[in-house]
């Protein structure tokens, strides 16, 4: 008899599980001074304002609102909106040979992202990766970001998944907390090698 909560799907967030992404890559590289990056990361562009942006605000207007709070951070802001290609540096290989395991193995692979729509129009087309998934959400298109329930529900609505038997990974532990009430099964991303340690010790991958 086949165990009512084994895997059969799995969910993927992208942003430091498979993208090598990260603001400060940037903004290391706009200001050298560690007072200034501090104030950017944790004040100016704090995780509720990525939150918002993520969550389908315009990029555009949120810089241009942002500018006039904080005008002496105006010129590495839009300098931030102007290269931000700059804070992906590549894919992660290793994570990459586990959708392929898991993709080889006939499970459907999906993406669940919290990414503004803006700056994922930039991108999109060079993850050639993306060929794995069945579907992708992007939160910016639909106007709800993690880790609101309702992103995770239009997942699961969407995807037609049972969230019993499907693992949704992500690198944030309260993205995972929300999932796990929906009725995922969900693991916290930690690096690939801890990963595929999940994936063995849930008997997704034999010992």
């Amino acid at each position: 008899m086949q165990d009512a909560n084994q895997i059969n799907a799995f969910i993927f967030d992208l942003g430091k599980v498979i993208v090598d992404w990260d603001p400060r890559y940037l903004l290391r590289e706009i200001t050298s001074n560690e007072k200034r990056l501090k104030f950017l990361v944790e004040v100016v562009l704090d995780l509720e304002w990525f939150r918002e942006v993520d969550g389908g605000y315009p990029l555009s207007k949120a810089i241009e609102e942002r500018s006039r709070m904080y005008p002496e951070y105006a010129m590495e802001m839009q300098t931030y909106v102007d290269r931000w290609p700059e804070t992906i540096r590549g894919v992660s290989k290793d994570t990459l040979d586990i959708v392929r395991e898991l993709r080889a193995a006939g499970f459907p692979l999906y993406v669940l992202s919290n990414w503004a729509s803006e700056t994922w129009a930039r991108v999109k087309d060079s993850f050639d990766f993306l060929e794995n998934f069945e579907d992708v959400i992007i939160s910016g298109h639909v106007g709800i970001a993690k880790p609101d329930a309702a992103i995770f529900e239009l997942a699961r609505d969407r995807f037609g998944v049972l969230p019993k038997s499907t693992l949704f990974i992500d690198d944030s532990p309260k993205n995972v907390e929300i999932a796990r009430l929906i009725g995922f099964q969900a693991v916290v991303f930690v690096s690939p090698d801890y990963l595929r340690r999940d994936l063995t010790a849930l008997n997704v991958f034999p010992n």
